[in-house]
This record gives structure tokens, C-alpha cells and sequence, in this order.
């Protein structure tokens, strides 16, 4: 069906038998089911310190008009700065107020203007917020009190969807701003505990500039050996690193110094692309993190 549909899921011609072939006598209770409008909370699943932001997203809604929720988080992992104002196909969804409730809940109220409500897809709020915890810890972003108000003015049903954030280490592609014939790119790391292995991609316009070699990295002296790298086609290699031993490293440093060459002309630009990442412990645990792009310029 479609939202606002509803189906009684009904028990009937019910029968229970005990060992003694008695019935066993039974109060059979009936239930409904309502197709509500999805509302999301959107945010990365892995974050760095300082502050990013979650939308709360909304799908399909119709003659939406006002509302309210709790966006729940653990405090000791993030915190709410602000909250701004939504949209629904081009029409603002106004914040009326946001308010602390308790530490570690925030209360926020919206409506919109007019008595014709907003149809469509988009976002009730951008809640901003900052990070308070260390790497490795995660919080729950949890939607609850929610309600939705159509212009008649009747509750939309509703289906409210949580999300999770994870704090996680920076590993970000560092390469000069303006590159001419030959030039390197750091795979930069900070403040890793005890990695063990990993792998990445990185994708690039081939076409602007190109991949010539690869060597090994080091994290607060120690070498991150590399395994290998491979093209797994024109514009993306694969790099796979291991470190000797059973200890790991800790610290900040580089995964690897990537070579290229500049194969464009003036003005050309490349984005250094990565993705497909992982990073291991030495308790074969994945290690959470932020991957973080560059651009050159010729």
C-alpha cells in the first residue's frame, strides 16, 4: 500500500489442543498495522574530532504542517551545537524552538507557514553537532517523542529510523595544490592505536596526472611495509600494507608516499580519490575512519 493505509491483522478459526485432546481455551487479540513516512536520521557513520552535521531526512511526506522529536546521543561521545531549519522540496521547514531536555536529549519543534502544509522529500532539521569523545567511541542517534501534523490537522504516521556515529581516525590524501611533472602524495594518519595492516584505493583522471610507484610509509619511525600495489584498472591502484610483528604501531606519520607524474595540460585538475579503505589492529579488529579526499591542480 501506500502511507497512511492501514490492515487489521486478524486471528481467526483459532484452536489449541492439549495432551488430553480438551481444547485449551484462548483469547485471540487482533492487531493493525499503519504504512507510515520514513524519517531518518542521516549522519556519517564514521566522524573525526571537531564538529560535522546529521540531517533529519523525510521521504514522500503529504501536507506535512508541523511537528516535533527527541534526537537522544551520549554526551560523553557528542554533543549538540545548533539546530537549523529544514526542507521539503524547496519549501523551508521553520524551527519554531530547540531546547536541551536532559544532558544528552534535544527537543526540537516545527512548523511551517500557511494552512496548506508541504508535500514531498527532504530534510525536517540539520542538527549540528561536535565531538566530544576519543576514537573508537560510538553513539546512538536516536529519534523518539516524534510527531508529524498534516494540515488537517491530523498525526501522518510515521516510521522513526535512528542512526550511529563512530569516532574515528583521519587518514587523508596530502598532496601539493598545484603539481608540475613529478610530484608525491602522503597517505597522512594521526593518532592510531596499535595498527596492524591495511589496504586502500586510490582513484584519480588519469588523464591529468598518473601513478609512477609506491613506497612504504612510517608511522612515529616505524616503516608500514608494504605488501604491494596493483592498477586494478587505468585511473585506480590498490595499495596493501603490513606491519612486522605482533605489536602494531601507535602514533601519526604516513601509510604510504604514492609518486606520480602530470600527464594534463595547464589548468587540468584531478581529485585524489579514497576508498574501499580498511585499517587492522593487532586483534584483527577493523579500526574506524575517516577517509579524506585532495585535489591537484596542474
Amino acid at each position: 500500500g501506500t502511507v497512511g493505509d492501514m490492515s487489521i491483522l486478524d486471528l481467526s478459526d483459532g484452536l489449541l489442543v492439549d495432551t488430553g485432546s480438551d481444547e485449551i481455551p484462548v483469547l485471540w487479540n487482533d492487531c493493525d498495522v499503519v504504512i507510515g513516512t520514513p524519517v531518518t536520521v542521516n549522519a556519517p557513520e564514521v566522524v573525526s574530532g571537531g564538529a560535522f552535521d546529521a540531517t533529519i531526512d523525510i521521504a514522500d511526506v503529504i501536507n506535512l504542517d508541523s511537528g516535533q522529536f527527541d534526537i537522544s546521543f551520549n554526551a560523553s561521545v557528542v554533543n549538540v551545537t545548533g539546530v537549523d531549519s529544514g526542507s521539503i522540496d524547496g519549501a523551508e521547514v521553520p524551527i519554531d524552538m530547540w531546547s536541551l531536555v536532559d544532558d544528552g536529549r534535544v527537543r526540537v519543534l516545527f512548523n511551517l507557514p500557511g494552512a496548506t502544509g508541504v508535500s514531498g522529500s527532504g530534510s525536517l532539521a540539520t542538527i549540528h553537532f561536535e565531538v566530544t569523545g576519543t576514537v573508537g567511541d560510538m553513539s546512538i542517534l536516536d529519534l523518539s517523542d516524534g510527531l508529524l501534523v498534516d494540515a488537517g490537522p491530523d498525526e501522518i504516521p510515521a516510521v522513526w529510523f535512528d542512526g550511529v556515529t563512530t569516532i574515528g581516525i583521519p587518514v587523508a590524501a596530502n598532496a601539493p595544490e598545484s603539481v608540475s611533472g613529478a610530484f608525491d602524495a602522503t597517505i597522512d594518519i594521526a593518532d592510531v592505536i596499535n595498527l596492524d595492516s591495511g589496504q586502500f584505493d586510490l582513484s584519480f583522471n588519469a588523464s591529468v596526472v598518473n601513478v609512477t610507484g609506491v613506497d612504504s610509509g612510517s608511522i612515529d619511525g616505524t616503516e608500514v611495509r608494504l605488501d604491494g600495489w596493483i592498477f586494478r584498472d587505468s585511473d585506480t591502484i590498490r595499495v596493501i600494507f603490513n606491519l612486522p610483528g605482533a605489536t602494531g604501531v601507535s602514533g601519526s606519520g604516513s601509510l604510504a608516499t604514492i609518486h606520480f607524474e602530470v600527464t594534463g595540460t595547464s589548468g587540468d585538475r584531478s581529485v585524489l580519490n579514497i576508498s574501499d579503505g580498511l585499517l587492522v589492529d593487532i586483534e584483527s579488529d577493523e579500526i574506524p575512519v575517516v577517509w579524506i579526499d585532495d585535489e591537484v591542480s596542474v
